[in-house]
């Protein structure tokens, strides 16, 4: 049986995943990528007596080697023993697409552009001649439909016949100077990926191939020529995004469209990117959101925690001595950690996912960009901002879209008061549900004028200046009815990390807890934080969930329910949920998120942010409790 792997490659909400879907079904499989941290999705099927492995690398707009999910796309493209590549291209921006194409054409792999979202285009007035488009890149270019099934059997004609494809394709040229140093670059090139492709890189700069050079001083040898050139790197993409538009300009034709006949998508964008009405409906869109969590994950968490308290703990009897105490803390750990955090998270990340795939959050970015010029921040700034609301994680590493070392670091600061899934947990879950709904808002509220205070700070400390940022953002997708199985799908891929990291570390958290009071040493270990607990207004053993939250935000939640109880809202005023909730929210988030902030900003910054958000964090808290008190008329 023949045996081929295929890579599906494209820009980020371009239909990939649907497509796999289309192809072989919802069973794939989802891993690490090896050495890293990106997620990808893998599937096997057989097509008339040929196994074919399809992987789905995460979406990207070029490859530059810029984020994480960029270099595992390069690897997997480039390093990996594959059989070709289908590029899923979007025709309403297909510029942006063919970019894509020709950086992989470089290497020469086969390739099968998948044209998707021709209805869309059309809709636009935009007519693609796409056989025309295969005759000039000499490679199939075929039209499809992954939600109607429309053109998933010529792709599958096409990837089987891959191995019969032919090599030669299209090459963009680039100027006489260019070329000449890739000429000369080429001839100190060594090992089996093609020696022009290896010359664009290393002029680009990416050193993972200068490997592949016999004498690494050729490329600045070649350099020398270049003196109209300075940067090089740009005057390669600047003419690749030439010749795209070059090409896509041949073959597409524009078809008026009346006023009456514009597409339902135009007129909302009116009004979704009105200047006025735009941000006013994206804050309010954001506040439906919070909405939901706030009623739709209370209700939730109060039927499994009353399940919980009502079934289960009443009929936990894992025995009698200091084993039995600490598997019975774990065993309530895990369910408190379940019943409180798990609603939440799987609820945003739900949520999240039906905005991003709709089309809605890229305008809800452009509406939020206007108001990060108050901060000076870079328009791109708002993307790992973003995905800081879902994780810190992520959201740090996709810093490196930025231009500078100083607007990386100055946005990564802001995590400090961004709330990522976990902190939302902790104040819907711990302040929204024993506090009340109100109290939630309070501190929603309190984290905006955190994050506002902070990054005044920031920006003045790093001498932060404005800069103009409405272009730097990304082309609008159009506006798609989202698949439920991809929502699901992408919500259980970026919530496995609280299944198989957080749930392990809130049994532990339970137990060491548990095995801290059988000993008699929880004042011995809180004590030294007694002036923390005073600034807050908070009882002393509060400290202990305080000091869990590093390790991971959704600890913070379980820990205050195993020294507490269930009766948290008996133990602890409402200003006290209050002030606890804004001390555990504000800083960076958990001991993860340093380590990744520490690797890509180095040591020494790491630990600074980390220190300077937790003073900052402790300090507003305790601020903000003692004008609340005074506002409530009640004394500390």
């Amino acid at each position: 049986m023949q045996n081929l792997k295929i890579l599906l490659i494209g820009q980020p909400n371009v239909g990939k995943s649907s497509l796999l879907n289309s192809l072989v079904g919802p069973k794939v499989i989802v891993s690490n990528y090896p050495g890293t941290t990106v997620e990808v999705i893998r599937a096997k099927k057989i097509f008339d007596g040929t196994k074919i492995e399809f992987e789905d690398t995460p979406g990207i707009y070029s490859i530059s080697d810029r984020s994480e999910e960029e270099k595992v796309t390069e690897r997997a493209l480039f390093e990996s023993d594959i059989d070709g590549a289908i590029v899923i291209a979007d025709a309403v921006s297909l510029e942006r697409s063919l970019y894509l194409v020709f950086q992989v054409l470089e290497a020469k792999i086969p390739v099968i552009i998948a044209l998707n979202f021709i209805e869309s285009a059309e809709k636009k007035g935009i007519i693609i001649d796409y056989k025309k488009l295969s005759r000039l890149l000499r490679v199939p270019v075929i039209p499809i439909n992954p939600l109607k099934k429309t053109g998933i059997k010529e792709l599958i004609d096409a990837f089987l016949k891959l191995k019969e494809a032919r090599r030669v394709t299209f090459t963009v040229k680039y100027d006489d100077d260019i070329e000449r140093a890739i000429e000369e670059i080429s001839s100190q090139v060594n090992g089996r990926l093609p020696k022009r492709f290896v010359s664009l890189r290393t002029l680009e700069e990416d050193e993972d191939y200068y490997g592949y050079l016999k004498d690494k001083n050729v490329i600045e040898k070649a350099k020398k020529n270049l003196k109209e050139h300075p940067k090089v790197a740009w005057d390669i993409s600047i003419n690749r995004y030439g010749t795209a538009a070059f090409i896509a300009e041949k073959i597409t034709q524009l078809v008026h469209i009346d006023e009456e006949s514009k597409s339902l998508e135009d007129k909302v964008d009116r009004i979704l990117l009105h200047r006025v009405w735009g941000p006013v409906l994206t804050v309010i869109a954001f506040a439906i959101i919070f909405g939901i969590l706030l009623y739709l994950g209370g209700w939730i968490e109060e039927t499994l925690m009353g399940f919980v308290e009502g079934t289960i703990l009443p009929n936990l009897d894992p025995g009698g001595g200091f084993f039995g105490m600490a598997l019975k803390a774990g065993l309530t750990g895990l369910m408190a950690g379940v019943s409180i955090a798990l609603p939440y998270v799987f609820l945003f990340y739900v949520i999240f996912t039906l905005i991003e795939d709709s089309g809605l959050l890229s305008r809800f970015v452009i509406n939020a960009e206007r108001f990060l010029r108050k901060l000076s921040l870079p328009g791109k700034a708002i993307i790992p901002l973003a995905l800081g609301l879902g994780c810190t994680v992520p959201g740090a590493s996709a810093t490196r879209i930025l231009s500078s070392e100083k607007e990386r670091f100055y946005t990564a600061s802001l995590f400090t008061a961004v709330p990522c899934s976990s902190r939302l947990a902790i104040i819907m879950g711990i302040v929204g549900h024993f506090g009340g709904k109100l109290l939630a808002v309070y501190v929603l509220a309190s984290l905006v004028v955190a994050f506002l205070i902070f990054g005044y700070i920031m920006k003045k400390v790093m001498r932060i200046e404005k800069k103009p940022i409405f272009h730097e953002l990304p082309e609008l997708p159009t506006y798609r009815a989202p698949s439920i199985k991809n929502i699901i799908t992408k919500s259980w891929i970026r919530m496995k990390s609280f299944v198989y990291v957080v749930i392990p570390f809130l049994i532990i958290g339970g137990i060491v807890y548990s095995g801290l009071d059988v000993l008699g040493i929880t004042k011995v270990v809180v004590k030294p934080f007694s002036l923390i607990t005073w600034w807050l207004g908070l009882p002393d053993v509060v400290v202990v969930p305080w000091l869990f939250s590093y390790l991971q935000k959704d600890l913070s939640s379980v820990m205050l329910f195993s020294v507490l109880g269930s009766r948290i809202a008996e133990v602890l005023t409402p200003i006290q949920i209050y002030t606890f909730g804004m001390a555990t929210t504000l800083g960076i988030p958990c001991m993860i998120a340093t380590g990744m902030i520490w690797k890509e900003f180095g040591a020494k910054k790491a630990i600074f942010l980390t220190l300077v958000s937790a003073a900052y964090g402790l300090l507003f808290a305790g601020v903000a409790f003692r004008i609340v008190s005074i506002f409530l008329n009640r004394s500390i």
